[in-house]
Parts: structure tokens; sequence; C-alpha cells
């Protein structure tokens, strides 16, 4: 944030002292014991590192779970409900998607593959706009194995940026995160057909690229999209299932046209939006309450429509609080 507010000469409220906050308060550790209460952390299965909170504190317990996700993905375990707080006094769970049911991960998958080999086949462009942390590496490995095992054919391949790279690192080094399968590997997150370059005059067309900025507003998915949109031969994965409004992914996409600095850029290219997502949908949501049973449910993290679903769905499993911004909740 203090890189962005400087880049933007946004004020933000954050200097170098709020990164030294953050990082003396990390916690090295799965649990703790605290005046007058234990805290306890569960791998969440959304992302790498992704925590589940519990608080026992007075004889009552308390789940928060950020963004989780109860389904195995190509790099992650899902989280493992049984090894949960069970009947906790309060669940504060997210509700990002509460209102909506995916496909099956493996028809997601099919469907992106597909995806990919209908485009290769009319030799076009692929641009796969990408988050640097977990979801580059995610699809990286999708498409490297697909094309190791002939899944997908041998295509020019590319990850395009810097910090998802130093992420790949990172990854290297923490491999114990991730699926047996990843951990038997010496190296899993160095790819073997695709390859990492700094720039996009470096890759060599026809290309699957694989970028920064995930919502394409700035950097190589940015400068991608203005050079491959208009070509009908080539596509564009969106792999979130949320794009803001002002995203030129989603105006190329809705609309059919975009503009950047100005200049209009119409849209040709095939597009197509494939949740690969790292969070729990309506199905995922529901099951967790009703294999945990909380004695009450407070709903956040979510659009008001979709927290309003969710609360519909879990209505007659537990106690159901929407709770407004600041409102103080009492156990």
């Amino acid at each position: 944030m203090v890189k962005i507010q400087n880049i933007k000469s946004a004020d933000f409220g954050y200097d170098e002292s709020a990164v030294t906050k953050v990082r003396d308060a990390w916690m090295h550790y799965e649990s703790a014991a605290l005046p007058g209460m234990t805290v306890e952390l569960y791998p969440a299965g959304h992302v790498a590192g992704a925590k589940m909170v519990g608080v026992h504190s007075e004889g009552k317990t308390a789940l928060y779970t950020g963004d989780f996700c109860l389904h195995n993905t190509q790099i992650l375990k899902g989280c493992n409900v049984d090894a949960l707080p069970q009947s906790p006094d309060v669940l504060i769970s997210e509700s990002t998607y509460g209102g909506k049911i995916r496909p099956p991960r493996t028809e997601l998958i099919d469907q992106f593959l597909r995806q990919i080999a209908s485009t290769m086949k009319d030799r076009g462009n692929i641009l796969v706009p990408a988050f640097a942390f977990h979801r580059s590496q995610e699809v990286a490995k999708l498409i490297d194995n697909a094309i190791e095992t002939g899944a997908l054919p041998r295509y020019n391949s590319y990850m395009i940026s810097n910090l998802a790279q130093k992420i790949n690192g990172h990854f290297n080094a923490n491999k114990q995160l991730f699926t047996e399968q990843i951990q038997q590997q010496d190296r899993p997150f160095e790819y073997k057909h695709v390859k990492f370059v700094e720039r996009t005059t470096d890759i060599k067309e026809p290309a699957i690229a694989i970028c920064t900025s995930g919502f394409g507003h700035a950097g190589a998915s940015l400068n991608l999209l203005t050079q491959w949109a208009e070509v009908e031969e080539n596509s564009v994965i969106i792999t979130s299932g949320y794009l803001p409004p002002d995203s030129p992914l989603t105006l190329a996409k809705e609309k059919g046209h975009f503009r950047v600095n100005g200049e209009a850029f119409s849209v040709e290219a095939h597009f197509s939006q494939i949740e690969l997502s790292g969070h729990a949908d309506q199905q995922e949501l529901t099951a967790l309450v009703s294999r945990l049973k909380p004695k009450k449910t407070l709903l956040m993290h979510g659009d008001l429509d979709q927290a309003e679903a969710l609360s519909k769905e879990i209505s007659g499993l537990t106690e159901v609080c929407i709770p407004e911004k600041g409102e103080p909740l009492s156990i």
C-alpha cells in the first residue's frame, strides 16, 4: 500500500511505520495463549497461508473464517472442517459468494483448457490476467501440467510479473503449505513449459500470457489487452469471479469496447469468465454451517444481496445476523 500510494501520489494513511507494526505483530505459530484467552489458527484453503482464527475465552468459542474454500485446487488443499472447533458459540463467516453456486471445479478446469485449446488451433494469443499471489502460480502450474501431459499442445507460454516470480521462490521454499503432490516435487514452482519474462516485448507470438494486474487496470495485462483485444483469433480468459465495474476487462467483456488514456478499443477477441476462485460458494458456505453447528452465525465480507441469500439458506441451521458496520455485538 505504501508503494501504491507513492505511485499514485495519494495518501491512504500508511507509511513505513505501519509496515513495521504489521511485521512485529505477525504470528509465526498455530496457537497462542494470551491473558484470558487462547487463539488458534486453522488452514482456510483460500490461498497459501490463509488461516481461520479460533478464539477461546471464558468458556466461549468464536471462529472467524476469513476467506475460505472447502474443495481442493490444483496446488492447495481445501479447508479441513473436521479440524475446526465444533459447535462454536459464534461463527463469523465470509459471504462473498453467498448467493452463487458454481459448477464443480473439474468442469471449470475442462472449460478453461478447452478454451485455450480452441484458441491454439487458430494460432491466436491467450491472455490470462491473474493476481501475482497464488492465482498466477495456480494457473501457471495448470497450464504447465497440461502441456507436460499432452492435454494441451506445446505453445509459447509466459508468466509476466516480477512480483509473481518472487512469489514462485517463496512458494518453492514453503512447499509444505501445499498438496502432497506439490510437496513431493523438488522445486514445484519452477515450470518446464511456462517461461518467466520481464516485458511483453520479450514474448514470441502466438502465446499464452499469464500476467498482472488481475483486474486489468495496469501492467502487462492492460498492455496486452490493448494489443490483443481487437483480433478475432485471440482469447481473454478471466479467472476471477469478481471484476470492479471500472475495470477495462469488465467494459471489454460487457460492452464490447473500452478506453485507455482516451484511446478507444473495440473487442473482437473471445472473452470468457471461468471462475477458478478460492472462495467458497453458497453450497460450501452452507456445508460449513451444517457441519459445525454454530449457535449463532454473523455474515460479513460480502455484498448485502449475497449475505441475504446465504442467510435465507442457513436460517434453519443457526441463528443468523448480518451486522451493520460498527454495530456492537455480544456473545
